[in-house]
């Protein structure tokens, strides 16, 4: 079920009714029950086996966190390894199956390993990383076990349960926990990032899909360089727009449960450096990565090249996270090497650009990256690739019109706060039948310049 669709949106509204009243009329833990049984009910509309299996998965994590503590290690240790596996075997066996059987063939004379076929629960890598900082913060005594309920909750909450934020347990599971009475956060917000969803997802995200992204990548030995560069260009921006119009549109439903989610994005493209870039591009990621791999590794706490490796590594395990192919991986060093460049630049160099320049330059860095993300194997980046020394014919995209739309995007990306600020409190000096007029008229609008159909969010597949 799409989370932006009719039938959603209807449901989500009885939901909501009933959700109020129980919380009314028996309190917090009525409204967490119903919670949970929604929760595993909406991610049973992908398939009755990903709600088995991340009903499992939750038991199995929530009883070995009982049993961890500062001084018990081995329950902690048990459970990262046992979920590190499932994540593993679900999302990366036949990917490693090819390496292994590559290196393993000529050693052992025709070597083979079983082929199987895993269909991949939507969701998995979201859930089992919200999953790990539980186990791990209750492991370092950060916090005492929680109920089974509430740690259920916590794992398969269905606004964040497809693809994050990724909450910390002090960001989501205390909210579950708490015993004060629930209120929602602010309606006009809430109504404000809807309509950011869908301004981002159903219309700009599927505008640059339909006219510059979608028919470049499917064919790109049809397009000259220019055309090349201005279908990276947007999906650079599509991508931005589809995944944070997916944090919209959840953040706005937990709002309206009563319940605040940690920020996923701050204005990414607006970044100075490529550190900066992952200070604002998919955060929470970005700091489970810093928190439990960087810092694992030994974060900066060695000498400024076991810092650098430590970097190289905990940046090539975010790209093999994001998907089991050896474009991901290499997108994912791409970004290390970028930053241990960054680094030494800063530390040898010292020489200040611009803020234009670097500003400028990020940007490139990051396109050029999103190229491997988007390849689909490296046959396809290759063929991209070369695809940039084609300059005998005219481009046939409208490179113009995209350059355009880039400059109002980067104009907006700089008012972003003082828009969704503004707007929320001229909103909120509406009475309640002009904000049902201006919402409804705006989402019919967007519906009208939107391409047809219902696309679905790209970072569902992770």
């Amino acid at each position: 079920m799409h989370y932006l669709s009719p039938e959603f949106g209807i449901l989500f509204i009885g939901f909501l009714w009933l959700y109020w009243w129980l919380g009314a009329k028996y309190g917090n833990r009525a409204q967490n029950l119903l919670l949970l049984v929604a929760s595993y009910l909406f991610y049973a509309t992908f398939s009755l086996k990903f709600a088995l299996q991340l009903f499992g998965f939750s038991l199995v994590i929530l009883t070995l966190a009982r049993f961890s503590g500062p001084n018990r290690r081995v329950p902690m240790i048990a459970g990262v390894v046992l979920a590190v596996g499932n994540l593993g075997l679900f999302k990366y066996y036949n990917f490693f199956r090819e390496d292994l059987l590559f290196w393993l063939s000529p050693l052992f004379n025709g070597a083979s390993l079983p082929v199987l076929e895993f269909v991949l629960p939507v969701g998995i890598s979201f859930y089992t990383f919200q999953g790990l900082a539980y186990l791990i913060s209750v492991g370092r005594g950060e916090r005492a076990p929680a109920s089974y309920a509430d740690g259920l909750l916590h794992l398969s909450f269905f606004p964040t349960l497809l693809a994050g934020p990724i909450c910390r347990p002090k960001e989501l599971l205390t909210q579950i926990e708490a015993t004060a009475t629930r209120h929602i956060q602010s309606v006009e917000l809430a109504l404000m990032l809807i309509i950011s969803a869908l301004i981002k997802k159903i219309w700009l995200a599927a505008w640059l899909a339909a006219n510059f992204v979608d028919p470049v990548f499917a064919s790109p030995d049809n397009y000259q360089a220019i055309d090349l560069i201005v279908a990276l260009f947007a999906y650079a921006w599509q991508l931005y727009f589809d995944f944070s119009g997916y944090t919209d549109i959840v953040t706005a439903f937990a709002l309206l449960l009563g319940f605040s989610l940690p920020m996923n994005f701050n204005q990414p493209y607006l970044a100075t450096d490529l550190s900066d870039f992952w200070r604002r591009w998919h955060v929470t990621l970005s700091r489970w990565i810093r928190d439990y791999v960087y810092i694992s590794f030994g974060g900066n706490r060695g000498s400024f090249g076991r810092t650098q490796v430590n970097l190289l590594l905990a940046m090539t395990i975010s790209g093999l996270w994001h998907g089991a192919s050896l474009t991901f991986v290499v997108w994912g060093v791409w970004h290390g090497v970028g930053l241990i460049l960054q680094n030494c630049w800063q530390r040898f160099v010292n020489f200040q650009w611009p803020a234009w320049a670097t500003q400028t330059f990020t940007f490139l860095f990051v396109c050029f990256g999103w190229l491997l993300f988007r390849s689909s194997d490296w046959e396809s980046f290759a063929t991209y690739c070369r695809g940039f020394a084609r300059w005998q014919q005219a481009p046939e995209l409208n490179w113009l019109l995209l350059l355009g739309a880039m400059t109002v995007f980067f104009i907006g990306a700089r008012k972003a706060d003082w828009l969704m600020t503004t707007g929320v409190s001229r909103f909120q000096q509406l009475v309640w039948w002009q904000q049902s007029l201006l919402f409804t008229t705006i989402v019919m609008l967007v519906l009208a310049l939107a391409p047809a159909g219902m696309p679905g969010f790209i970072y569902f597949g992770f």
